[in-house]
């Protein structure tokens, strides 16, 4: 019973370990999970770059790339660090538990020692047919050899001990060195992004300069995208008002209810309408980021993709606005009951006026530029689109 509580007793702190390193190793997968998403964020950004670096027009598009990959490389840094100090914490728990278990095989082993150096356990250790037949009668004699007996037992069990403990600590020791080659493979990772990070902060402030220069020049591309959105903004509130007065039948009616409550149900679960990318620019008002005083307003969201990408429709609807604008190419106005999906800049589209679409069905592509304009309305109320698709 007291060889067991003792196995107990040495069994717990690790018991304890197991769960703290395997809790921490769940949690380590998902920062790792996260920094392979931020990592493809990165990459896809990098290549924008490439593209729009080569393209001088494309300044306040590059500026936009550079400020969105620094802000995933503070992501992806942040993420490091997480990962690194979740490291050192495991490597402190299993030092610390690896000084214990030190400690404890010592104690073993010093107790061991003291016993056999005693003289008379000496004397048994070395001759025990000698002890034997020196007993004084035959109780003597089996008292003796039951002695012996358990001695040899608790012999057995102690060596047995120290042979656990040792175990036990080489493994220890192995997962140590194991945790000390991560963290210092992700202080590398993360001095290398650090200086990209350096590297892209710089260009970032030489673009603000240089189009700061430019600011005349900016304000008149400012405003003639200004006339052209307030032009967008137009054309999807007559085909929506059009809708809303046409459509009164009780069958319309009915049929927009059901589709309406399947449009709310999935919000923040839909599915981008392209396949990959990021969003350039957000819904509502926002500072520009070079000429002081002047605000853009965005009356849905901005995407910045591959060229030549597929646009989805993000739910099953019927086409009730086809047209194209001047600077948002073709536009694709969507019905979902009392919903609205509105997808711009299409370079070419794949479906007509009155068609019935399905949820992630093509409607068309955008063009090499690789810029996407999305919105969603609720009859005549502009919605924020990023509340209603998945967060990547």
């Amino acid at each position: 019973m007291r060889y067991q509580r003792n196995i107990l007793k040495c069994s717990l702190p690790l018991i304890f370990l197991f769960f703290t390193v395997f809790s921490s190793a769940q949690d380590r997968k998902t920062l790792e999970e996260e920094r392979m998403r931020i990592i493809d964020k990165i990459e896809f950004t990098s290549n924008i770059l490439k593209r729009t670096e080569k393209n001088k027009k494309a300044t306040i598009d590059y500026l936009n790339s550079l400020q969105n990959q620094i802000r995933n490389r503070n992501k992806i840094i942040a993420n490091l660090n997480k990962q690194i100090n979740q490291i050192n914490e495991n490597i402190n728990t299993m030092n610390i538990e690896y000084n214990n278990l030190s400690e404890k095989k010592s104690g073993i082993e010093h107790n061991f020692e003291l016993l056999l150096r005693k003289t008379y356990v000496q004397s048994l250790t070395k001759n025990k047919f000698l002890f034997l037949l020196s007993s004084t009668d035959w109780e003597d004699f089996m008292d003796r050899k039951r002695y012996l007996k358990q001695f040899n037992i608790y012999t057995k069990t102690r060596l047995q001990q120290i042979s656990e403990q040792k175990q036990n600590l080489d493994k220890l020791l192995t997962k140590i060195n194991v945790e000390k080659a991560n963290v210092e493979k992700l202080i590398k990772e993360e001095n290398d992004n650090v200086l990209k990070l350096k590297e892209e902060s710089k260009k970032k402030d030489k673009i603000l300069k240089e189009l700061k220069r430019d600011r005349k020049k900016l304000v008149r591309v400012l405003k003639k995208q200004k006339k052209e959105r307030e032009k967008l903004n137009k054309n999807i509130e007559n085909i929506i008002l059009n809708n809303l007065s046409g459509g009164n039948s009780v069958i319309a009616k009915s049929e927009a209810k059901v589709v309406s409550n399947s449009f709310e149900e999935n919000k923040s679960k839909f599915s981008w309408p392209v396949r990959a990318g990021y969003i350039s620019s957000h819904f509502g008002k926002h500072r520009h980021p070079t000429i002081k005083g002047v605000y853009n307003f965005n009356n849905g969201i901005d995407f910045r993709t591959e060229p030549d990408s597929e646009v989805k429709s993000i739910f099953e609807g019927e086409v009730v606005g086809l047209m194209h604008i001047t600077g948002y190419n073709w536009m694709i106005i969507i019905k979902h009951g009392k919903y609205y999906t509105v997808y711009s800049k299409l370079e070419n589209v794949v479906i007509s006026k009155g068609d019935k679409v399905k949820r992630g069905q093509t409607l068309g592509r955008i063009g090499d530029n690789g810029q996407f304009h999305f919105e969603i309305w609720k009859e005549k109320t502009k919605l924020n689109p990023e509340k209603w698709i998945l967060k990547i």
